[in-house]
């Protein structure tokens, strides 16, 4: 059963990011560290609004998609995976809230 996990920003007044490092550096980087653990595909949505069309609670969410929890769990292991976390700073000034679960 497959994995999943969003890594949401949150879209507030202050926020700053970096949509051409995020997609060209930070996204090649998570795919380089995590795919070898079965890190199946990604998918970056960018939310322009909400459906009432007032300001959307998050502007970024990457959709991450693996072959297992424990592909998962292997992979937030790898000893290069604090790379990945140490990124943020250089495409944003907002922390990520994170999900995971199981596909239905």
């Amino acid at each position: 059963m497959s994995y999943h996990a969003a890594v949401m920003y949150p879209n507030d007044e202050d926020i700053t990011f970096d949509e051409s490092y995020y997609l060209q550096t930070h996204m090649p980087l998570v795919e380089k560290i995590w795919k070898k653990h079965g890190l199946v595909s990604w998918k970056i949505i960018k939310y322009t609004t909400a459906l009432d069309g007032s300001r959307s609670k998050f502007l970024i969410a990457a959709n991450l998609v693996w072959e297992s929890e424990d592909a998962a769990k292997k992979a937030l292991q790898d000893p290069e995976s604090p790379k990945v976390f140490e990124d943020i700073p250089n495409f944003t000034n907002k922390q990520p809230i994170t999900l995971a679960g199981v596909g239905l």
